[in-house]
């Protein structure tokens, strides 16, 4: 069964994981850069605006959910922070761990935009690979990664979803407009009313023309 993430700890994991791709000098990251990376505002969908306490509790669930881990080492003078994706995501694959890093921090995305977007975490051959995996991702016949969504008016390129936060919660169809038929006193009371007009146009029609002066 997968581990469910809320918005702020995908934010957290997503962060450490690009980060420790990025910029591996600096990783792993202490608390206020770990908040930096969280709060861009590239790279980001949506963009946030965590602060410590929001943070410290989001890092302390993920390190309580085993996939996240306080470091301290002899001479530091912060603690540090690491991520534990492999154990989400069953394996350390480097394609794997871009393409669910990116969904993390960018949400739905095509495949063209997975593959422009992974450069710097993994390297794909092509859209096409990129697809072969979502695919693969999605037909998982237990605790599938990654939904196919529906394809919205005016869009050309499917997208896809982590499936991390859980189920996806489609929005239903607007229903049509409900017609209802009018009551039988309200048909009646109208057929009366055309009547009464009917015959006031006759009447109208059987008087003489009037002079005109």
């Amino acid at each position: 069964m997968l581990i469910e993430l809320n918005p702020i700890e995908a934010r957290l994991l997503g962060s450490l994981v690009e980060k420790s791709l990025t910029t591996p000098g600096l990783y792993p990251l202490t608390f206020n850069s770990l908040i930096n990376a969280c709060n861009q505002k590239t790279n980001r969908d949506p963009v946030m605006s965590l602060d410590a306490d929001t943070a410290g509790k989001g890092i302390q669930t993920l390190i309580e959910k085993g996939l996240a881990e306080r470091l301290q080492l002899p001479g530091d003078r912060v603690p540090k922070f690491k991520h534990h994706i492999e154990k989400l995501l069953n394996g350390a694959d480097s394609k794997l761990i871009g393409t669910i890093c990116v969904l993390l921090l960018r949400g739905p995305q095509t495949p063209g935009g997975i593959k422009t977007r992974t450069d710097r975490l993994c390297t794909f051959t092509g859209t096409a690979e990129v697809e072969g995996l979502l695919q693969k991702l999605c037909a998982r016949s237990e605790d599938p990664l990654v939904a196919r969504l529906p394809r919205q008016p005016g869009q050309k390129e499917t997208r896809y979803q982590h499936l991390l936060g859980g189920p996806i919660a489609h929005a239903p169809a607007e229903p049509f407009p409900k017609i209802v038929p009018p009551s039988a006193d309200r048909l009646s009371n109208l057929e009366t009313r055309v009547g009464a007009l009917e015959a006031f146009v006759k009447t109208l029609q059987l008087q003489p023309p009037r002079n005109q002066t």
